[in-house]
């Protein structure tokens, strides 16, 4: 009888692991997000990173791409152990408490405006604007500024609106395809898992819905010579966001 049980066991860890890798499979390679259009909507041409459509694509899948082990696939079958009371829970009663589930520690709430590098999207341009220097953004002229975020330098920042609803970055130009998408996908990755939801996905702009605003990812790839990844912070007047100078990139975002 305890063989049978055993067996039993055996095929049902096996159907539920190979279940696992399939949906893993599927998450990984399910779908691609075309690129571009950008914000000109343009054709790149025939080179690295052309499609018929439009030009290109960048996957949204590789936000994935920075760990080198799928994490979800080993909590899945860590719980499934747990349960069952097998693997490396063999003789431990199986768990019968409700399983938790963390929220990252920066998920925003509705009760605070968004704010970009710590500065909450409120109040005058000009105070905005002095709160951007303060944080080591120098002033360009034409209310913009200029200044290192997430680990680019020279990022161009552009308020808008007074007071301030939206905060725009513009990247630096990359010109190698390659790259560019490298870039794009990485902040996808980093957005996604700092704000612990995945982006609402048209083409080449990924939108974060978020309780107090929106974040939108996009490109500018008319020309080659002006490519580069754009980002967008969009109040709906209601987050508090912690950043910093000298800190990991993703702090910024």
């Amino acid at each position: 009888m305890q063989n049978l049980l055993k067996k039993l066991l055996r095929l049902v860890i096996t159907v539920a692991v190979i279940f696992l890798a399939v949906r893993w499979c599927s998450k990984q390679f399910g779908s691609v997000i075309t690129l571009p259009g950008g914000s000109g909507g343009g054709t790149v041409g025939s080179g690295k990173g052309s499609s018929e459509e439009s030009g290109g694509w960048f996957s949204p899948k590789k936000q994935n791409d920075r760990s080198t082990v799928n994490e979800d696939l080993i909590e899945d079958v860590e719980d499934l152990e747990r349960e069952l009371g097998i693997g490396k829970y063999k003789g431990q009663k199986p768990s019968t408490q409700p399983q938790t589930t963390q929220t990252p520690s920066t998920t925003t709430t509705a009760s605070a405006p968004l704010a970009f590098k710590g500065i909450p999207l409120t109040g005058s341009s000009s105070a905005f604007g002095s709160a951007l220097v303060k944080a080591g953004f120098k002033n360009a002229g034409n209310g913009t500024y200029t200044g290192d975020f997430a680990g680019y330098s020279n990022c161009k920042v552009t308020p808008t609106g007074n007071p301030v609803q939206e905060v725009r970055v513009d990247f630096p130009v990359i010109s190698d395809w390659d790259a560019l998408e490298k870039a794009y996908d990485n902040l996808q990755a980093d957005l996604t898992r700092k704000y612990g939801i995945d982006p609402i996905v048209n083409r080449n702009l990924a939108v974060y819905n978020l309780p107090n605003g929106t974040i939108s990812l996009d490109a500018d790839v008319t020309n080659q010579s002006s490519w580069h990844v754009i980002l967008k912070y969009a109040n709906a007047a209601t987050t508090t966001s912690t950043g910093g100078l000298g800190r990991n990139p993703i702090d910024d975002l």
